[in-house]
C-alpha cells in the first residue's frame, strides 16, 4: 500500500488488542463528543434510519453516538479485543460490531455514510497522492452517500513515533480528486462551544491559531458528499 509509517496489520491489531483491554482507552466523554457527532449529522443531512459504517470503530464509542441519533450503525475493526469490548459496551443497543478489515469486506455491503476517524489506513507519508485507502472505502458508499473523514493532526507534516500528521493542504489535495470536499479543523471543545457553527471557516482559522500557539493539535474533518470516482 505504498509508503507507510504505521506498523503492519498484525502489529497494529496487536497494539490495539492490548490497549483496548481498558474500558475507555481514549478517555472519551459523551458530553464532549455528542455535540461533535450531532453537528456532523446535521451538516451532512443524515436522517434517522440512515446506514452508517464506522471504519476502525475501536471500542465502539462513536458508533454508539451515531446510534443515539437514530442511525443504523455497523462498526468494524481489525482488533478482536476492540470488537469484543464494543459488543459488551454497546451491543445490547442493537449496534452491529464485526471483526473485519475494510480492505477485504464484501463490496455488496453499501452505506449512506462512511465514518472514518483517525484510521491507520491514512497514517502514511504519501497520503496526499495515494488514493487507494479512500478508493477502497468509497466502494462501500451508496451513490448519493457521504464520507466523513476525521484525522488527528497538529497541522504539520512532522513525523512522530507512531503517527504521520497531515496538513490541510494535503487533505484538500487528496479529497479534491473525488469532488468538492468541505474541510474544517476541530478541537476537543469546538462543537461543544459552537455547535453548528463549529464547522465553519472562522472556527477553523481560530482553532489553527490556538493550535499553533499551544501546540495542542486538533482534528481535521473532511466531509465529502456524493463523491465522484475518478
Amino acid at each position: 500500500m505504498g509508503s507507510q509509517l504505521a506498523p503492519t496489520k498484525i502489529g497494529k491489531s496487536g497494539f490495539y488488542n492490548r490497549a483496548y483491554q481498558d474500558d475507555n482507552y481514549f478517555l472519551y466523554r459523551r458530553w464532549l463528543y455528542e455535540p461533535y457527532i450531532s453537528t456532523l449529522i446535521d451538516f451532512c443531512g443524515l436522517r434517522k434510519g440512515a446506514s452508517v459504517l464506522d471504519v476502525g470503530c475501536g471500542q465502539g464509542f462513536f458508533s454508539y453516538l451515531f446510534s443515539q441519533h437514530g442511525m443504523a450503525v455497523r462498526g468494524i475493526d481489525i482488533s478482536e479485543t476492540g470488537i469484543r469490548k464494543a459488543k459488551s459496551l454497546y451491543g445490547h443497543l442493537g449496534i452491529s460490531f464485526e471483526l473485519s478489515d475494510i480492505c477485504t469486506a464484501p463490496v455488496s455491503d453499501q452505506f449512506d455514510c462512511m465514518f472514518v476517524r483517525s484510521c491507520s489506513l491514512y497514517n502514511r507519508d504519501d497520503f496526499a497522492a495515494q488514493l487507494e485507502p479512500t478508493a477502497t472505502i468509497l466502494k462501500h458508499l451508496k451513490k448519493c452517500g457521504t464520507l466523513i473523514f476525521a484525522y488527528n493532526s497538529n497541522f504539520s507534516s512532522k513525523r512522530s513515533a507512531r503517527w504521520r500528521f497531515h496538513t490541510l493542504s494535503e487533505t484538500r489535495k487528496h479529497f479534491n480528486v473525488y469532488g468538492q470536499p468541505s474541510v474544517f479543523v476541530q478541537n476537543k471543545i469546538s462543537a461543544f462551544l459552537f455547535r453548528k457553527y463549529s464547522l465553519s471557516r472562522f472556527v477553523t482559522l481560530a482553532n489553527i491559531a490556538v493550535s499553533t500557539v499551544t501546540r495542542t493539535g486538533g482534528e481535521i474533518v473532511c466531509v465529502l458528499k456524493e463523491p465522484q470516482v475518478p
